[in-house]
């Protein structure tokens, strides 16, 4: 009973006998379109299906978890009495308090399916106590720990998600070894909470322990390798940096190309993930080129999912605004709003994001009546989320190319409806 990743966090990876979170990618509302039988775009196995986004979800082969010998008491589903055991004549019935377990396992999972995450915490919390009895190693209480720690990221309490985080940590270096294949997952997942929180300097030697543990055990050039070299890539941007970043980000993009293909989503997450990388630093045609082949990739393998396909399109834009081109720009931010405004909930963290970069340019572009409507309404959305509410600032211009005439306005376009009223 995995609990997946939410959005917005360091992609994950497997944790011991397949526990596993999906990429970062993905959001809920990503989540929620995402196919049952739909692997995650983090390439780890999906349970349940996520976004990033995670989620995003993204049609991406399943990358397993590197083989090792399972700690005490694995977490499996617990046989049926009377059953069957390979290797045994037959198998004991579960215990009631391995029943107990497993049924609040699923709980947990069903509540965080739901984004009751209120719920989903405390039938974790109650998981973590009742494996507790079943001894300090045993591996339902790593899967406990995971999850809490998980649910308390997607409630953004990520003071409280790093005690679990910890606690899986320590009981998996004590029982394989500080430089063991199976405690590179649980420093990077502890590092992503970290990542998220904002605390870099605590991230960063966690993201490198767990790389250097990866390439000495199974190679530079494989999956694992390439997913911590794209967390890594993104925390080298938020530190500002931007070498360190893009060099990473396009090890991880060249690992993904040949180890999955031109066409696959993972490539597509991290064309996209260098092109943010590039308009830090200042690349705008360079960031351009990344985000169109991005999109291009995305249309193919994950078009039907369109929280994943708003990201793609105001990545394009992104670009495009920061090389000047800023009737592209509004191209592509009003084809996202309008995937927003075909079914998916209007009071989503990803629309109000949206809505607040188009504003950004509308201001720009001296429309400052429209961009003043669209700032309330993404205001609106995230008060109502619990979000925090982005600062109006002044807008950016954009940097036009060197040598190249000031960019004219693009013709003015309609702004996107009110949202609808969340069904209850």
């Amino acid at each position: 009973m995995m609990i997946s990743k939410p959005s917005g966090t360091a992609a994950l990876l497997a944790l011991v006998v397949g526990l596993s979170f999906g990429s970062a990618r993905l959001s809920e509302e990503a989540k929620a379109e995402t196919p049952r039988d739909a692997a995650p775009a983090s390439g780890v196995a999906p349970t349940p299906a996520a976004p990033n986004t995670a989620a995003p979800p993204a049609a991406a082969a399943a990358a397993p978890a590197p083989a090792a010998p399972a700690p005490a008491a694995p977490v499996t589903a617990a046989p049926a009495a009377g059953a069957p055991k390979a290797g045994a004549k037959e198998a004991a019935p579960p215990t009631p308090e391995e029943e107990a377990w497993a049924a609040t396992m699923k709980r947990a999972a069903a509540a965080f399916d739901r984004a009751d995450y209120a719920t989903a915490e405390a039938e974790s919390v109650s998981a973590v106590k009742l494996a507790e009895s079943f001894g300090p190693t045993n591996e339902r209480l790593v899967a406990s720990l995971v999850n809490l720690a998980m649910v308390r990221v997607a409630e953004k309490k990520y003071a409280e998600a790093v005690e679990p985080a910890k606690r899986v940590l320590e009981i998996l270096e004590k029982a394989f070894g500080p430089d063991n294949l199976r405690v590179a997952p649980a420093l990077n997942n502890l590092a992503g909470i970290y990542k998220d929180s904002e605390h870099f300097d605590l991230a960063e030697p966690l993201f490198k322990r767990a790389l250097v543990i990866v390439q000495k055990e199974i190679g530079p050039k494989n999956f694992q390798a390439a997913l911590l070299l794209a967390n890594l890539a993104e925390l080298y941007r938020d530190q500002k940096k931007l070498p360190e970043a893009e060099q990473a980000g396009k090890q991880s993009l060249e690992i993904y190309e040949k180890s999955m293909g031109a066409k696959n989503f993972q490539v597509a997450a991290a064309l996209q993930r260098l092109g943010t990388i590039y308009v830090a630093e200042g690349k705008s045609a360079e960031a351009v080129a990344m985000q169109q082949r991005a999109l291009d990739i995305a249309k193919r393998v994950v078009g039907w999912n369109r929280p994943v396909m708003m990201e793609y399109y105001a990545g394009l834009a992104d670009a495009y605004k920061a090389d000047g081109k800023l009737a592209d720009a509004e191209t592509n931010y009003l084809q996202a709003i309008r995937l927003s405004q075909e079914g998916l909930r209007s009071n989503s963290l990803i629309v109000a994001t949206v809505l607040e970069k188009y504003a950004d340019l509308l201001r720009n572009t001296k429309r400052e009546e429209e961009a003043a409507r669209l700032e309330t309404q993404a205001k609106q959305i995230r008060t109502s989320l619990g979000a925090p509410t982005a600062p109006t600032a002044p807008p950016t211009p954009p940097a036009p190319a060197p040598g190249a005439a000031a960019p004219s306005a693009p013709p003015a376009a309609p702004a996107p409806a009110a949202p609808a009223t969340p069904a209850k």
